[in-house]
């Protein structure tokens, strides 16, 4: 099979780790992706030749978490320049792992939005006890929308800058980056976000990495719909995050969820890498059943 298998599904469930690959390439994979779950010494003997990495989610290697990243804001949007370069040199780190390792690509995430993010969460809570329908839930929306605005221009501005400097980067380096969807709603960049940026950057550096759970997750919150990602960017699309969706609740296997994928197949552009991003708590047989639907619906 030709899609990859990012190791999400490793996380928490190989020790050694080593034993993902092993695993993964049992059930058929033949390329993999590092994702931003994995510090040096989770990949301390990693050898390309013998599993290749097709792509690098940054920040890989974690050696300072995301969690972590985010708590600090040393994240590429930051508006505090110090902070920015941090969040700079944490996407240059995966660029340099992604060169030393042959991998032709790096999943960004370009940033967020700079403001209280509780009342996301009261949405989500929302929609998760049914009250999507009600005035309720329009009016914490509402709000939400209104929060974001209030603080968006400035963190954009700054993602901006920041990946100008990363594609020239990641150019020097050979390597492509792939800006991706969120699953936040204050998260950078949102669907008129991302294709401002991608205009900004030639396509041959930088192209759009394509979450289908993202997409599917916001779309079900009543924000950008998942087809107008598709319908509207299809021809930046450098790479996917394969995983299904319950609700708003994502990273299932293939088979497992909601998501259309005769809608989404004939949006994918043939020569874009295709990776299944299933958590940890999949079972081996849901991820091999997983594999197989994609390859035939994909």
């Amino acid at each position: 099979m030709t899609t990859s298998l990012s190791t999400m599904w490793g996380v928490g469930r190989f020790a050694p780790f080593a034993g993902f690959f092993a695993a993964g390439w049992q059930l058929g994979f033949r390329a993999f992706e590092l994702n931003h779950q994995l510090d040096s010494a989770m990949l301390h003997g990693l050898d390309p030749r013998r599993y290749p990495i097709a792509s690098v989610h940054e920040p890989c290697p974690a050696d300072i978490s995301t969690a972590e990243l985010k708590a600090r804001n040393w994240l590429a949007s930051s508006c505090d320049e110090e902070q920015r370069r941090q969040g700079v040199f944490a996407v240059q780190r995966s660029i340099d792992l992604a060169r030393e390792l042959g991998a032709g690509l790096v999943v960004v995430h370009p940033g967020q939005v700079d403001v209280e993010r509780g009342l996301e969460d009261e949405l989500r809570s929302l929609f998760d006890a049914g009250l999507a329908a009600t005035p309720q839930y329009a009016e914490a929306k509402a709000r939400l929308v209104t929060l974001r605005a209030t603080q968006a221009g400035a963190n954009l501005e700054a993602a901006r800058r920041s990946l100008a400097e990363l594609a020239e980067y990641a150019e020097r380096a050979g390597v492509r980056l792939g800006l991706e969807n969120r699953y936040h709603y204050l998260d950078i960049p949102l669907l008129s976000e991302m294709e401002a940026l991608l205009a900004e950057l030639d396509p041959e550096r930088v192209g759009f990495w394509y979450d289908v759970g993202h997409a599917q997750t916001l779309d079900r919150l009543g924000f950008d719909r998942h087809e107008d990602w598709l319908r509207r960017l299809a021809g930046r699309i450098v790479g996917a995050h394969l995983h299904d969706v319950r609700g708003i609740h994502d990273h299932l296997a293939a088979g497992l969820g909601e998501v259309d994928w005769g809608m989404v197949a004939p949006y994918l552009p043939g020569a874009a890498l295709r990776t299944c991003e299933f958590h940890s708590s999949n079972t081996h047989e849901q991820v091999a059943a997983g594999a197989r639907l994609l390859a035939t619906r994909l």
